[in-house]
């Protein structure tokens, strides 16, 4: 713990000296430093009352931005920038015991380590750096960008992070070509989490592991990656992006998810050189294009190819139509197949896609009040039927399973809210029906500031679930929030919030949140 606060010091001083130093250095720099800190005090106990896990929590992030070091023209649109940002998180769980943590057998002298109670790659205190990049802007008259260090990918493919040299080229045919190279974020290396990796697979750091314990969790190696992109640029009323992405496992992946107790797992992909045993982890491309049309409406649709599974995982379409200024219409599908990293065992298994479809509308009376509603339905497809491929004289080619067609989930939710000033006040209700179980709910929220300072905030809601399938699990759940804050500058504010909720199943139950925002700089 003193070694991680030590290092969250040497940053936090390392951001001061960037963000106060620009002035000395005769730069026209903009500095920027941004800090988020939440702490939660709960327990999550079983339906029997026993306490079970005690959690908490304190999640806190430094944020720094540099922006403009070497002093482009300001004013001119088109002159080259150059920027720095990073952001630092701190997640520890005070809560987690050292039988949970540490690897059994019992290590540092902690009595109640043992193999039912030890989660791997738990750990008490968590440090990730969640972006850390140099950026070049409308360099060379426009023509080049570049990226360099841990940085975000957003598009088509998903949300992701890698640590390595984005190199872009923007042409003056509305078209920008994008190439980038480096390693994925992963669990289980320094300072990463495992939030970006394909699913499917428990990786993390084995580090006072044995051989034979714990086979599921796979030791944590490096994943090389590569990937291209072109979209368009300059044209205000559409935009496209194609992407290609793909991913490398390396090192070695056990194939043996359970110890046996007598053998040492089994594993494939050792190897070496400088990326031992490399293989596909993810191969996927994407396309994604975005149109407006000013007062009458716009249309979006992507489409993922996956190259492993060789089938299209991801499709979606949402088209919106405005109805004068007041009044938008919106369509929504949305096709999705699950799918893993290709090491993991979850490939063995059929995944079956579903689709859904949505059909919202929202009304803005005046400045002051406005409605949302919406309608939504799930379609499952469920493999009830025999494989077909094979001879029939052995029986492989008649499908014997009856089918179930494709059931349905469906549902709605309405919303309203209403500001004015430094006031406002927000219901919503939801229902969610299908064969398996219900839920339905509402809520209401009201929040004032006082002498544009002192926050004052509630919630309070009932939740009631019917389960079909466990009608003993059915329950009705109320709950209420309040929150009491203070702001003492423009961009920072503290906060603590109380929550109590009540069900017969796990009775009632408390957290406490203390919350503080800062904001410090040009932006």
């Amino acid at each position: 713990m003193e070694d991680v606060a030590r290092r969250v010091a040497w940053v936090a001083a390392l951001v001061l000296v960037m963000t106060t130093g620009a002035e000395t250095l005769a730069w026209a720099t903009d500095g920027e430093v941004t800090s988020d800190t939440s702490s939660q005090f709960y327990d999550v106990r079983s339906p029997t009352g026993q306490t079970v896990l005690m959690r908490r929590r304190l999640t806190s992030t430094l944020g720094v931005g540099a922006y403009n070091i070497f002093d482009a023209p300001l004013g001119d649109p088109n002159a080259g920038q150059i920027d720095f940002r990073a952001r630092l998180r701190y997640d520890a769980d005070y809560g987690v015991s050292c039988g949970e943590s540490s690897v059994p057998p019992p290590t540092g002298g902690c009595p109640s380590a043992s193999y039912g109670s030890f989660v791997p790659g738990v750990s008490a205190n968590g440090v990730d750096l969640m972006y850390a990049y140099l950026e070049g802007r409308r360099l060379f008259k426009g023509l080049l960008g570049f990226k360099l260090g841990r940085q975000y990918q957003t598009d088509v493919l998903g949300w992701w992070s890698f640590d390595g040299a984005e190199v872009s080229v923007t042409t003056p045919a509305y078209v920008k070509a994008e190439v980038y190279g480096g390693l994925e974020q992963r669990g289980g290396m320094p300072l990463s989490t495992s939030r970006f990796e394909a699913d499917g697979v428990w990786r993390g750091d084995r580090t006072n592991f044995s051989g034979s314990a714990y086979p599921a969790f796979q030791p944590a190696a490096i994943a090389p990656a590569i990937g291209v992109a072109l979209e368009t640029t300059g044209v205000t009323w559409i935009h496209g992006r194609l992407s290609y992405r793909r991913v490398y496992d390396t090192g070695s992946s056990n194939v043996t998810e359970f110890a046996s107790g007598l053998y040492t797992p089994a594993s494939y992909g050792a190897g070496t050189g400088i990326f031992p045993g490399m293989r596909t982890s993810t191969d996927r491309l994407g396309y994604a294009v975005d149109t407006s049309f000013s007062g009458i409406g716009g249309a979006k649709a992507g489409i993922i190819y996956d190259f492993y599974r060789a089938e299209v995982t991801s499709a979606y379409a949402n088209l919106d139509a405005y109805l004068g200024s007041k009044v938008t219409l919106g369509v929504d599908y949305d096709y999705y197949v699950p799918s893993f990293d290709a090491d993991s065992i979850w490939n063995f298994f059929a995944g079956e896609p579903h689709n859904d479809f949505g059909l919202r509308g929202n009304v803005d009376f005046d400045k002051h009040l406005s409605i949302a509603a919406n309608a939504h339905a799930r379609m499952f497809t469920v493999q009830t039927a025999e494989f077909t491929e094979g001879p029939a004289s052995v029986g492989m080619g008649t499908p014997y399973f009856p089918t179930n067609g494709h059931p349905f989930d469906e549902g709605g939710d309405v919303s309203a809210r209403w500001r004015r000033g430094e006031t406002r006040f927000g219901v919503n209700g939801r229902g969610d029906f299908g064969d398996e179980g219900d839920r339905v709910g509402a809520d209401a929220s009201a929040q004032h500031v006082f002498e544009s300072r002192y926050v004052l905030a509630g919630r309070v809601g009932v939740w009631a679930w019917d389960d079909k399938l466990q009608p003993d699990r059915s329950t009705t759940s109320v709950q209420g929030v309040l929150t009491l804050g203070y702001r003492f500058m423009p961009r920072s504010q503290g906060s603590v919030e109380g929550e109590c909720d009540d069900n017969h199943l796990v009775g009632v139950r408390f957290r406490l949140m203390l919350l503080l925002s800062l904001g410090l700089g040009s932006k």
